[in-house]
């Protein structure tokens, strides 16, 4: 086969996706002309689409060997290794794309990616901006834009950006779907449901469609209309159930908190051993809860105060509760079994991991948010046997509607909440685990009341703040105003915290009152445990 035929035929395998035909031929092609870069390019575009990235890279490499000023091949390095988790190698890769070609729109778009994905807003504004600039009609530095500015509450700037956009994309079902966004932040919910209403977006965008039906809901309930309200967030969440990339199994994360019921409550008196290290103080503070609950208020209130640091639900854990798994063969009677050394050893894991989100600070107190971690308490709790643990609480009806109302992204855990039955017996069963811990646990714990946090704000959060060892300060009071514009909050309740302390939440399951009919015996036992 000649070589103009061999690449005909990978460029028509490469446009039908059949990257693995691709890959074959341009072998071939390889064969006949060894230093052709661009084929080198292909080729690495390809085994990255297969998700075969260590061939990837060397494809890359080699090509980049050929070419050292290929702003492409940099680029999709920068690339592959933001996938892979190599900060350091993904901004060198993205850096030299840029360096290369300063307009490459490419270079610029995934480099304010990255930084967006990473939390970094200032440079993920830079670069996706840099990247309108160079190509004002592609809609995808739009798009991130539009999301940072609204996950950092920066409304203005928000604005700006929807206006710019309109300019070229003026009936662009995206660009409508973000201006209906703006009517709802900017509480006019009668414009926004007109807009969310009549917005036609792409069938396939699941994701989009999710989320315009959710703040359709959002908008009715916020017009009183509660009826046409639970009508579309049960819609939204049935969208959200079926996303392609929704692998999740709500009966998984259900059944594991069901064995750890089994096994712990069999364990009474405190007998679960642990030896308290008295040199170790950096034992970290868990701030945990049933979603929903108020942590990422409590987060944006404790992280004002300047010896405090809030790592938010950020993966620690869940690295450690793997490492923990090989240790003990994956059954909690090995718990006890685990030996000094390397409990040592799981404790550096932990500490290793938190560095890549904080740098540590031996005289500030650090606390990782990430509620459903009350799940893993018994874990935790023999390798941090000095771990202190905020443990949030709210009225348990509230609570729930509110995870039933939000848009979460599908997990095992989270797919428990598309519908109110199941997220109130997942209330009922993480709960019951949490009091048996108690019983069997040497825990030191401190519950904070999301409605005393709004009612009695100052004796509140200086409670906690005695449980933490630190002073009270004043700017606390004012903690919503720090919160402004500073960071990129990944949770559902990003756009409350750079408001002052409202009410109007507490009590809103009462306007949907009958759909708590069939779960009721649930309520009243978690009312009366926890006072409601």
């Amino acid at each position: 086969m000649e070589l103009k035929e061999l690449i005909d035929l990978s460029n028509k395998a490469f446009q039908e996706r059949n990257f693995k035909k691709v890959i074959d031929l341009l072998k071939k092609v390889i064969v006949l002309q060894p230093d052709r870069y661009e084929i080198y390019l292909r080729l690495g575009l390809a085994s990255s689409s297969l998700g075969n990235l260590k061939e990837a890279i060397d494809y890359f490499e080699k090509g980049a060997s050929i070419n050292s000023n290929s702003s492409p091949i940099y680029c999709n390095l920068g690339n592959i290794y933001a996938e892979l988790g190599d900060k350091t190698l993904a901004l060198k890769n993205y850096f030299r794309a840029i360096e290369i070609d300063p307009k490459s729109f490419n270079a610029n778009y995934n480099l304010g990616s990255y930084y967006f994905k990473i939390d970094d807003i200032k440079n993920a504004e830079k670069y996706l901006n840099l990247a309108v600039n160079i190509t004002p009609n592609h809609i995808y530095p739009y798009n991130s834009l539009f999301l940072l500015y609204d996950r950092s509450n920066n409304y203005k700037k928000l604005q700006g950006i929807l206006e710019k956009a309109k300019n070229f994309f003026p009936e662009n079902p995206i660009i409508k779907f973000f201006e209906g966004v703006v009517e709802y932040k900017n509480k006019n919910f009668k414009t926004a449901v007109d807009i969310f209403s009549k917005v036609n977006l792409d069938k396939r965008d699941l994701s989009r469609n999710a989320l315009k039906t959710n703040y359709l809901a959002k908008s009715y309930d916020s017009l009183g209309m509660y009826q046409e309200a639970y009508k579309f967030f049960e819609i939204s969440n049935k969208i959200s159930e079926e996303l392609p990339q929704n692998n999740s199994n709500k009966k998984t994360f259900l059944d594991s908190i069901l064995k750890r019921i089994n096994y712990f409550s069999n364990i009474t008196n405190k007998k679960m051993q642990k030896k308290i290290d008295k040199s170790h103080n950096s034992d970290p503070v868990f701030l945990i809860g049933f979603p929903r609950s108020g942590t990422t208020l409590l987060d944006t209130i404790l992280r004002t105060h300047n010896l405090i640091d809030v790592i938010e639900e950020k993966p620690i854990v869940d690295k450690l509760l793997k490492e923990i798994e090989k240790n003990t063969g994956s059954s909690f009677s090995n718990l006890d079994k685990i030996e000094e050394l390397e409990i040592k050893n799981l404790k550096d894991l932990y500490n290793r991991e938190r560095q890549n989100y904080v740098k540590f600070d031996k005289d500030k107190i650090y606390i990782d948010k990430f509620p459903l971690n009350i799940v893993y308490l018994a874990e935790i709790n023999k390798i941090f046997p000095n771990a202190r643990y905020i443990l949030a609480v709210r009225n348990p009806r509230d609570s729930v509607l509110s995870c039933f109302m939000q848009s979460f992204t599908p997990n095992d855990a989270m797919s428990n909440m598309f519908n109110i039955n199941d997220a109130s017996n997942l209330y009922d069963k993480t709960m019951e685990l949490f009091k048996i811990y108690e019983r069997s646990l040497d825990l030191k714990f401190h519950i904070v009341k999301y409605e005393d946090v709004i009612n009695n704000f100052e004796p509140t959060i200086k409670n906690l703040l005695k449980f933490l060892q630190v002073e009270w300060t004043d700017n606390l009071s004012e903690f919503y105003k720090t919160a402004e514009n500073k960071r990129i909050i990944s949770t559902p309740s990003y756009d409350q915290v750079n408001k002052p302390l409202y009410s109007q939440s507490i009590g809103r399951w009462k306007n949907y009152e009958n759909q708590f009919i069939e779960t009721s015996k649930i309520f009243e036992k978690w009312n009366k445990e926890f006072n409601y």
